[in-house]
Formats: C-alpha cells, sequence, structure tokens
C-alpha cells in the first residue's frame, strides 16, 4: 500500500499514520469492488464492457506512458475513473469530456463528477476515447458514485480523487494491476514472508473463470462465483482492523462464515417467523416450502396469497452483514419460495401494485396522478419479461421492502452492495436493440445497508408511549424520499433527495426536542448522513435509519447469531400495522 496515494482531505483518524493506512485500505478495497462488479458483468455479456480497455496491448496505443515504469499510473486515472464515473454512472447519450478551461462560460460543470476528465494523459483524441466507452450501459446503483463531493461551506472534499487538479488526484501504478507472476514483491508487512511472487489485479482476475450464479456447482478449481467471492471479502476485511489501522500480520486460518451455518441460520429464521404468522398452515408443510427441493406443498389460492404477503411483510435485519452471506442467503431462500408460490409472478406483481397505490395517496393525502402513473409504470417495467427476468422483480421488491444490514465498518457495507447489486444485474436481459442494451438502472443501496455501531442505541425518553402525530407524517414523508432515492437514476434526482432528506431530518429533531427527546439524541439523527459513504454513525436505531418501528414490549420474532457477532433479526408486522 506503500506505492499508492490517494487525497487526504476526508481524516479516518487523528493520528496520521493511522489515517493513511485506513485510507489507503478503505480505498483499495473500494476499487477492487468496483473493478470486480465489472468482470462480473463481462461474464454476463462480454460485449458489455469492451476487453480492449484492459488488454496491455491496446492499452499502450490508448494510454500515454502505459506500463513505462514502476512510476507510471494513467490506467486507473484515464481507463478506470472514466468508466466508473463517466461512464457508469452516466447515461449513455449525455457522456462527454468536461471543458478544460473557461470557468464563467462552463461553470456549470464545476463539481459535476460524471463527466470524463485526463485527456491530456490519452494518446488519442476525445473523440476517440468516447467512442471507446460509447456501447457500454449505464448502470446506477451507487457502486459508481464518485465520492468526492461538496461540504456546507462549498469546500470540496476529495475522496476518490476523479480531479483536473493533479495534487488531488489518486495515484495507482499500472503494474499492480498488470504485472505478470514471477517478480517477487517484499511482504513482509503483511506477514506473507520476505518476498513472494506476485500479480497485478487485472492478471490475477483473468486467471480465474467467473460464474454468475452463487448456487452453481462448478468443478473446475478456477471458478470464481458470488459466494467464494464473498468469502475472500470476508478474509479481507478480517485481515484488517480500522480500529487500531493495523493489518492482522500474523492471522492465520479462514475468516467466512460457512455456507452451512449461513444455511441454518437462513432455514430457522424465516421458519419461526412463517409459523408465527401462518397459524392455520402446518409445521410441515412450512419446512417443506423452505427446503430446497422439487416438492412443492399443496395449498389454496387463499393460502398462497396469504403466504405470499406474509413473505412481502417480513423485515430481515443482519446487525454484522460484513460481506453480505446471511442478507444474501435470505434473499436467495425468499426468491425460491416465491418461485414455488408463483411462477409467474402473478399474486407479487398484483401486491407491489397495490401497496404502491395505497402508498401514493398517503403520503400525498390526495391522488397524486403524475406521482401514481410514475410509480406504477416502474412497477411494470420492473415485472416485463421483456427486460428482466422474472426473479428481477422478486429480487429488487424483496430488497427495497424486506432486506437491511448494518456493520461498523463502511467497506463491508460496500461489499455486501456489490454482491446485491451482481444479483440484480445477472437477472436482466441485455438487448443491444432496446435503450441502454435493455439494462436497467440499479438501484442505490444506501438507505438498505448502513455503517453503524450496533451495540449502542439510542437514548430514547422511557415516559412517551404516544408518539406525535406530525412526526409520524414526517417519517411518512421521509420514507417516501428514500424510495425515490433507491430509484433515483441521476446525480441531480440523488442529490435532491439527499437535501430533502437532511431537511426533513432537521424538522423531525426539533420536533422530538419539544416532544421531551435530549438535545443530543436528537441531534444524532438530524446529523446522521446514510449517504456518506465513508462515515460510521457511533449509535444504531432501526426506527430512525431504517424506518422499523419497533413498539414497546415488541421483540424480534427470532434472534440468530453465529461467530460471536450481534444476532440476525427477523421482526413481523404488528396489531398497528408498523414496524
Amino acid at each position: 500500500m506503500d506505492k499508492i496515494k490517494f487525497p487526504d482531505d476526508y481524516k479516518y483518524s487523528n493520528d496520521p499514520a493511522k489515517d493513511k493506512e485506513i485510507r489507503n485500505a478503505t480505498n483499495l478495497i473500494r476499487l477492487i469492488t468496483r473493478i470486480v462488479f465489472i468482470w462480473f458483468l463481462t461474464e454476463k455479456d462480454k460485449d458489455l464492457i469492451p476487453l480492449e480497455l484492459f488488454s496491455t496491448e491496446k492499452l499502450s496505443k490508448i494510454v500515454k506512458d502505459f506500463m513505462k515504469d514502476k512510476k507510471a499510473s494513467n490506467f486507473y486515472n484515464t481507463i478506470l475513473q472514466n468508466l466508473f464515473f463517466g461512464t457508469l454512472n452516466q447515461k449513455m447519450d449525455e457522456r462527454k469530456f468536461v471543458q478544460e478551461r473557461g470557468f464563467q462560460t462552463h461553470k456549470k460543470e464545476y463539481g459535476v463528477k460524471n463527466l470524463f476528465r485526463y485527456a491530456d494523459k490519452f494518446l488519442v483524441s476525445k473523440d476517440n476515447v468516447l467512442e471507446l466507452f460509447k456501447n457500454i450501459p449505464f448502470l446506477n446503483g451507487g457502486l459508481f458514485d464518485c465520492l468526492d463531493k461538496e461540504d456546507e461551506s462549498g469546500k470540496v472534499i476529495y475522496v476518490d480523487g476523479f480531479s483536473r487538479n493533479q495534487a488531488k488526484q489518486s495515484i495507482i501504478p499500472d503494474y499492480l494491476f498488470f504485472q505478470q507472476e514471477g517478480e517477487r514483491v517484499d511482504l513482509s508487512n503483511y506477514g506473507l514472508g520476505v518476498s513472494r511472487p506476485v500479480m497485478g489485479l487485472i492478471a490475477i482476475l483473468n486467471s480465474y473463470n467467473f460464474t454468475i450464479d452463487e448456487n452453481t456447482p462448478i468443478d473446475q478449481e478456477i471458478a470464481l462465483d458470488p459466494e467464494l467471492l464473498g468469502k475472500v471479502f470476508e478474509n479481507l476485511l478480517a485481515s484488517y482492523n480500522p480500529e487500531t489501522a493495523t493489518t492482522a500480520r500474523k492471522a492465520t486460518g479462514s475468516y467466512y462464515t460457512p455456507r452451512e451455518i449461513v444455511d441454518y441460520m437462513v432455514e430457522e429464521s424465516l421458519f419461526a417467523y412463517l409459523k408465527g404468522n401462518l397459524f392455520e398452515t402446518e409445521e410441515d408443510k412450512i419446512r417443506r416450502l423452505l427446503s430446497y427441493s422439487e416438492e412443492i406443498p399443496e395449498f389454496s389460492e387463499s393460502e398462497r396469497q396469504k403466504i405470499i404477503s406474509t413473505i412481502d411483510d417480513i423485515k430481515i435485519l443482519d446487525p454484522a452483514c460484513g460481506s453480505g452471506a446471511f442478507p444474501m442467503g435470505i434473499l436467495h431462500k425468499l426468491v425460491y419460495v416465491l418461485q414455488k408460490l408463483d411462477p409467474e409472478n402473478k399474486y407479487w406483481y398484483e401486491l407491489q401494485y397495490q401497496k404502491a397505490l395505497k402508498e401514493s395517496k398517503e403520503v400525498f393525502k390526495q391522488d397524486n396522478k403524475n406521482e401514481r402513473q410514475e410509480r406504477l409504470g416502474e412497477i411494470n417495467e420492473t415485472f416485463d419479461e421483456g427486460i428482466n427476468y422474472p426473479d428481477y422483480a422478486r429480487k429488487l421488491y424483496l430488497i427495497e421492502n424486506c432486506i437491511y444490514g448494518v456493520d461498523i465498518q463502511p467497506i463491508a457495507i460496500q461489499i455486501s452492495k456489490l454482491r446485491f447489486f451482481i444479483s440484480l444485474v445477472l437477472d436482466q436481459k441485455a438487448d443491444r436493440g432496446k435503450e441502454n442494451f435493455g439494462i436497467r438502472a440499479l438501484p442505490n443501496l444506501e438507505t438498505k445497508f448502513v455503517a453503524a455501531n450496533t451495540l449502542i442505541g439510542l437514548d430514547r425518553p422511557k415516559q412517551l408511549t404516544i408518539k406525535n402525530p406530525v412526526i409520524k407524517k414526517k417519517e411518512k414523508e421521509l420514507k417516501q424520499i428514500r424510495h425515490k432515492y433507491f430509484e433515483a437514476k441521476t446525480r441531480k434526482e440523488k442529490l435532491d433527495s439527499q437535501k430533502k432528506d437532511k431537511q426533513i431530518r432537521k424538522e423531525i429533531a426539533d420536533l422530538l426536542k419539544h416532544s421531551g427527546w435530549d438535545t443530543s439524541t436528537a441531534e444524532k439523527i438530524a446529523t446522521f448522513d446514510l449517504y456518506d459513504q465513508n462515515a460510521s454513525a457511533d449509535w444504531f436505531d432501526p426506527e430512525w435509519m431504517f424506518g422499523i418501528v419497533v413498539e414497546t414490549g415488541f421483540k424480534p420474532v427470532s434472534t440468530i447469531n453465529a461467530n460471536d457477532q450481534p444476532p440476525a433479526c427477523v421482526y413481523h408486522r404488528n396489531g398497528n400495522k408498523q414496524w
């Protein structure tokens, strides 16, 4: 990590040495997640990402000083950053280079982080550069958001270093991506011996066969599927301790949660939930429904609808999600159950349709035609099997409405989101004859996975049992804002939602203060920014972070834990129809 450099505007620690180590480790893991997603995308359709962007032969004719020596570092800036921020995070017909001069003429482009940069580092013209990237679909999803942002004073805090200001640019030498095995590197600082032959990241990825199904049995030892990738990331997270900013230099062994343990946690959590809500359904039927077998227990139409509605009501919260093994296991199991119960997605569609109608009317207190039509149009597009495979609609609404993850490490949250992005994009149908090649923009998962300390809760007033109706109204508005952020496709839409979110949080905090809440607690709610991908809250509360309202005396249906981690919680709808 001593060969790389990232902007130091964002402070991770007051200790300079710790600050640098945390910064480098965090940014490198984030970089790896972004590149790995791209590799899975190429496995889905090799035409979606041009292979020449990763060919040393081609790159030597495109990028200045490519692999010229150990200091050459233009590949990351020219290819990867423009791919991440200017391509995958920008609609296909809006891609262009930012203007290099004339601030007054082009001031609207100031601070815009999804326009191409570094024209001077290419060997080819701007038009030729744009041609290289033009057939890559827009993905969205937050994974490729540039994290360089203005603070409240208007000062840009650089994190990714996607800048024309050389002093603020990130530097990663080319050889760290493309070095072939054979050259030995001193790894003694990382507990891996004095020196070892190592390969660059791109070279390593090229040595694997990527598969796109977490459940596909592959005989080849060099196959890498999303589940195995999750294990790799769990080890990566475990080998780095952000509390001390040191690597686990002498640690050995495996750190991932075995698949059998994950399956057990998933099975028992869902069984307890369904048993507690389907009083008239035999336990044996529930077990058979959850089992991975072709047998489908016999249910009447009304029973099927009841079970599907019960699934839609569930809230799964993993308070130490790590690389996302448990939430992903939950997603796969629920999708499998929905496949059994509703193979044509008939009931699942009707449920989402009616819920959207109801929520739109409740939030706006009137029949807002435009808002309603927009929401219903999104649902129809999601269920359109000409665009997506049936599991896409199952996964999307399960993710939005049912699954939540928390971890104290922000970079762990990044990895969890990566696995869900991979799962979603692989159920879309690529079609070059359609807009954006048939690839639907991915949702923004910042409202679903947050970095926080789940061992410390908020100090709530014990004497308050009835919530202020104005606060309830504001919470509903906040929920709607976060729904719109979940599906926002442009940087402007995201920033607008973030701004509204901040304002509503402030209004809620003021109302809480007047309702008897401690000022410091109310301020925690007001200042909590779930959109800051580098921050970790020193507290956790399911209501104020996720909108899960757990009323006094209301307990989770089940709590299951592994490896001495906080337990995963499964909540169900209470008598007052709240969470």
